[in-house]
């Protein structure tokens, strides 16, 4: 009884209006790994930094092979990529700042405890993060189960096919294991927006005369205005996965929190009988 009264706050608490936006008031957690034992950590800003790198060199070698006259732009996968890159480049420069206090960021944040406000540059890598990793997780799903081998053209390139669809999911997944900031459950909203956008552009694109790079009148075979039905089916089919997916994110969240804690009091010095 007690546990389901702690989750029934703790789920009112969650679904407050003030959690729909972004405004949090432990905002150090934004420039640390959820495991780091001291306030700055070499092994996590590497860690950042190599993420960016594998990310901008895999997107950049995807537009130079692939760009087609621009048409590399019309798929979600390189919208996601995409996406993901930006959002490992600015995690990377977020916790660079904070590693060697340029512009006294630490320094600011330490000082102004709760008090200290999400800036704007916060918001927008939360903003960049959560639609990342939710993308990544329906792109991947979609791909492997509705469209592999159904595209109607050939795999040109087999080995950015699966680093797209398949490590883009995985680098995502280990790092929101890593990272320390929160996942809300209102922000689930935000990747429901980029789903109604690319419904929209695949519609305009498709009125306008739109085609794929071999000619296919279409961005995807299931999302094929010419059968305004399936296209209606897999908006709804992928609405009901982002609402899974999230819900499922944000209960691996609140077990890594579990989990986190339960480490940091088996290694404190007391519990270790260090002192």
């Amino acid at each position: 009884m007690q546990f389901l009264k702690r989750f029934r706050k703790g789920l009112n608490n969650e679904l407050q209006k003030q959690n729909f936006g972004f405004e949090y008031s432990h905002v150090h957690l934004f420039y640390k790994s959820l495991w780091q034992k001291n306030e700055v950590s070499t092994v996590y800003l590497l860690y950042r930094w190599l993420l960016a790198l594998i990310f901008l060199g895999v997107y950049i070698t995807c537009i130079i092979l692939q760009y087609c006259d621009g048409k590399f732009f019309i798929y979600m996968t390189n919208w996601g990529f995409g996406l993901i890159t930006i959002t490992m480049i600015v995690a990377a420069v977020n916790v660079t700042r904070w590693h060697y206090d340029l512009q006294n960021v630490r320094s600011l944040v330490q000082e102004a405890g709760q008090k200290a406000r999400t800036t704007c540059g916060l918001k927008m890598y939360w903003w960049l993060y959560n639609i990342s990793l939710l993308l990544a997780l329906i792109i991947s799903t979609v791909y492997w189960i509705f469209l592999n081998g159904r595209m109607n053209k050939p795999t040109r390139f087999p080995v950015i096919s699966i680093v797209t669809h398949a490590l883009n999911t995985v680098c995502m997944l280990i790092d929101f294991l890593v990272v320390a900031f929160p996942l809300r459950l209102w922000h689930m909203v935000q990747t429901m927006c980029m789903a109604i956008a690319f419904f929209l552009f695949t519609l305009i694109y498709h009125v306008c005369g739109g085609t794929d790079e071999f000619g296919n009148p279409y961005v995807y075979p299931i999302l094929d205005w010419n059968n305004p039905v399936r296209c209606l089916i897999t908006f709804v089919g992928i609405f009901i996965m982002i609402i899974c997916y999230w819900v499922i994110l944000f209960g691996v969240h609140k077990l890594k929190q579990v989990f986190n804690r339960a480490f940091s009091i088996v290694w404190t010095p007391h519990a270790v009988g260090l002192i």
